[in-house]
């Protein structure tokens, strides 16, 4: 089978997407599919024969934002797909944002392609969005005419129906174990809770460092790292300024994966305090590394992680209860090994690319027959 997946983010830029694409790629490609990569024009993709880039050059801090560099690039991929679709002629295109599987839904009608799209994350049903991104990305729904649909939160299975969608399925992302096969090497006496992703107000960077502010009163010995880069990175790190809060919390900028999987053996919590997210994969490569995790209660979460259980689950926007959550796994060894051990036992059980990849294959499959 020839399987196009066109994304806006493909490594080494960081991101769930960029992440799941990869995985998903690999293991088809062990699979003996053919797995063709169509992404933007960014200078951290990394070069390979599958892999294409279009549009104008682009930072990928910028790729989820609208602006005029990516509302320019998708014209031109507009034009340049009448070019690849015939070079490539896949079987199925796997698309991975609205906008990209809008654009490509067209040419895949006039080619007679099966098309498959993937929302990351959706917005129409969250009142937090403006409402004009809510509208838009109903409308890119409504108008694409997709042969199915792929979700990553469960709870929002519902929310399509709404829209009189019904070619929808739900699964999951999943981690390479193969990444993670080495032992916890913890040698910093400080609890050290490391964050993975973009540094941009949704992720919840501001409770998060609101209540390190409070933990600072309570604990001395801790730290926090934060991996990535975004748009609110200077208004963050002239908040930790500030706060005078230098000497707990640390901005390491981008990694590479081999890094940031070693920063998850390395360091003792997990913390993703986000206002949305559908299924973070970045707990899912914690919960590989055997690490505990703190998790803000939004989107699918509820449906993944069982509090006090594979994880401490806790309230969007509410420093108090990120500090709480803080203190319990530094005061708890025992509570936060529980934790690691059983996000990885979740990990192994249900959440591999090699049982995930064969479950897409079948549903590529129905669409094609």
């Amino acid at each position: 089978m020839k399987i196009l997946h066109v994304t806006k983010k493909y490594p080494d830029i960081m991101g769930g997407d960029s992440t799941v694409v990869a995985g998903l790629a690999k293991y088809q490609k062990k699979m003996g599919h053919s797995v063709y990569i169509l992404t933007s024009n960014c200078s951290e993709v990394i070069k390979s024969p599958e892999v294409t880039k279009y549009g104008l050059k682009i930072d990928s801090i910028k790729l989820d934002r609208i602006n005029l560099k990516r509302i320019i690039s998708l014209l031109i991929l507009f034009f340049y797909l009448f070019f690849y679709l015939k070079k490539v002629r896949p079987d199925i295109v796997h698309s991975h944002s609205p906008d990209l599987g809008f654009i490509l839904s067209i040419h895949c009608r006039l080619y007679r392609i099966s098309i498959i799209n993937t929302y990351h994350g959706i917005s129409f049903n969250d009142k937090d969005y403006f409402l004009i991104k809510r509208k838009l990305e109903e409308f890119l729904i409504k108008c694409s005419n997709f042969d199915k649909i792929i979700i990553k939160d469960k709870s929002s299975l519902d929310d399509f129906k709404k829209l009189k969608i019904r070619n929808v399925d739900y699964l999951p992302n999943a981690v390479d174990l193969d990444l993670f096969r080495q032992k916890r090497n913890k040698i910093n006496k400080k609890t050290t809770f490391l964050f993975a992703g973009r540094i941009e107000k949704e992720k919840g960077l501001g409770y998060l460092i609101y209540a390190v502010n409070k933990l600072k009163k309570k604990e001395k010995d801790f730290e926090v790292l934060l991996i990535g880069k975004g748009l609110d990175q200077k208004y963050f790190q002239e908040l930790v300024a500030s706060l005078k809060l230098d000497n707990y919390i640390k901005f390491l900028g981008e990694k590479s994966k081999d890094e940031i999987i070693d920063y998850y053996f390395n360091s003792d919590v997990f913390i993703s305090p986000s206002l949305h997210e559908s299924f973070p994969i970045t707990v899912l490569e914690a919960w590989a590394a055997k690490m505990p995790v703190i998790i803000s209660n939004v989107g699918g979460v509820s449906t993944i992680c069982k509090d006090r259980q594979n994880a401490i689950i806790i309230a969007p926007k509410n420093p108090e209860n990120i500090m709480d959550a803080m203190t319990a796994l530094i005061k708890n060894p025992g509570l936060a090994k529980k934790l690691g051990e059983n996000g990885r036992k979740l990990v192994e059980k249900n959440y591999r690319w090699d049982k995930i990849a064969k479950e897409m294959e079948s549903i590529y499959e129905e669409i094609i027959k």
